[in-house]
């Protein structure tokens, strides 16, 4: 644990984060398998501060990890964006991550992982980090 506590210590000096003398601690983890044709519905994880994954197997056609830009559920009158646009003004971001590879987010933003294409497992631990 002390190696994610690393990454997400240092992710959270990367936000700024103003943590008042008191630090962020590990409350969930898990593991997801998801066997072909398995997904994780669109979610975001209340009451946590920063979530993240780490990769144990991705096969070939493994789903990335979709994640949604917040302001999307605003619903706000604006024209779609282009097809190119630049990946911080996306709707979606895609990352396909690689066995070893952890993924870090803050806990309210949206996301799924689609539906896994591959014939074998893609298999993940994840968790939450609180405030406390």
């Amino acid at each position: 644990m002390k190696s994610l506590d690393a990454h997400v210590a240092a992710f959270a000096e990367d936000l700024e984060f103003d943590l008042d003398g008191r630090a962020l601690k590990l409350e969930d983890i898990w593991i997801n398998i998801l066997p072909e044709g398995g997904f994780h519905s669109s979610h975001i994880h209340p009451h946590s501060v920063i979530s993240g994954t780490t990769y144990v197997a991705m096969p070939d056609g493994a789903s990335a990890l979709k994640l949604e830009d917040p302001r999307s559920e605003r619903m706000m009158a604006a024209p779609a964006r282009r097809k190119d646009a630049r990946e911080d003004l996306r709707t979606f971001i895609y990352e396909a991550p690689k066995v070893g590879d952890v993924l870090l987010w803050e806990s309210f933003l949206r996301h799924e992982v689609p539906m896994n294409a591959s014939e074998d497992n893609r298999i993940s631990v994840s968790f939450n980090y609180g405030w406390s």
